[in-house]
């Protein structure tokens, strides 16, 4: 076998592995276009597929983690060049900032919403040293906003300022933001955030209280119906001055990691097939 060299090699390695329900076609093809230049040693890091359930069209979005101080060039591929250096110079500032082990950041490429002829800048995703040490920092809306600004060569940040301000003021007590993020290429204009520690209790008043235009109902029900396999979860939003978008997405983890047959899990992933998704999907549409 030749050496894998490029993230496009380890990617078709593996696609034995990968149910074409889940990546196939033009979205596996859009997926090598966009990362599969990127060296192979990128998959050394922490890498995320993002997968649309159902779609008759099987993409991903890629998001890749940043662990040094520099920000490798071939990350930013894709914005013109004067934004390129300066995006890559902020972020190795950011980066060279921050003491270990809170030196990192995650790169996330919008891909199935993106036409295939564009190249999307990756949006920024920063993390809280809150979701890493007890009694960390935690973020605060108004420098939030700004680092999240100076990151897209933003002066004004009053717009960031609002939603973020409304939105801390109505987290439930012990919700922890872990991730923020801002997405150069998604309209209108928004911040992503990423909270944990919401209990299955809290949710409803507190989707209630952003008000999120989705089927709180729905998302009660499809969290009761898997507690019996989790009920630990981290859940994606995007914000704005004027309240929360549509789109709404949980990070699921087993309840007892130790009480979970992985094995098992491995083997439904290898068979999975679309209509295995049809309850997720139907919240999907639900929200979306």
């Amino acid at each position: 076998m030749n050496a894998m060299t490029q993230l496009r090699d380890l990617l078709e390695a593996l696609r034995p592995q990968v149910p074409d329900s889940l990546l196939a076609g033009r979205g596996r093809d859009r997926l090598l276009l966009r990362v599969g230049d990127f060296p192979a040693a990128v998959a050394e890091n922490l890498c995320i597929f993002e997968l649309k359930l159902d779609d008759p069209e099987p993409a991903a979005d890629f998001s890749v983690t940043v662990t040094s101080s520099r920000v490798p060039h071939h990350y930013l591929a894709g914005t013109d060049e004067a934004a390129e250096t300066s995006l890559k110079a902020c972020l190795d500032a950011y980066l060279a900032s921050k003491p270990e082990p809170y030196r990192w950041l995650m790169l996330e490429y919008d891909l199935i919403d993106i036409p295939d002829e564009r190249n999307a800048a990756p949006a920024i995703n920063l993390r809280s040293d809150a979701s890493l040490t007890p009694g960390g920092a935690t973020f605060e809306p108004a420098h939030l906003a700004g680092t999240l600004c100076r990151v897209f060569g933003r002066s004004d940040a009053r717009h960031e300022q609002r939603a973020l301000s409304r939105t801390f003021a109505v987290l439930p007590s012990g919700a922890v933001v872990t991730f923020a993020a801002a997405f150069p290429e998604r309209t209108p204009r928004s911040v992503r955030l990423v909270v944990a520690e919401v209990s299955a209790t809290q949710l409803g008043p507190f989707l209630d209280r952003l008000r999120w235009p989705g089927s709180i109902p729905t998302v009660l029900h499809f969290l009761s119906g898997i507690y019996d396999v989790s009920n630990r979860f981290m859940m994606a939003f995007d914000v704005t001055p004027e309240g929360t978008l549509p789109r709404l997405g949980f990070e699921i983890y087993p309840t007892a990691a130790g009480d979970r047959d992985f094995r098992g899990l491995l083997s439904a992933w290898h068979t999975t097939r679309s209509f295995h998704w049809r309850g997720l999907t139907c919240i999907s549409q639900t929200m979306d």
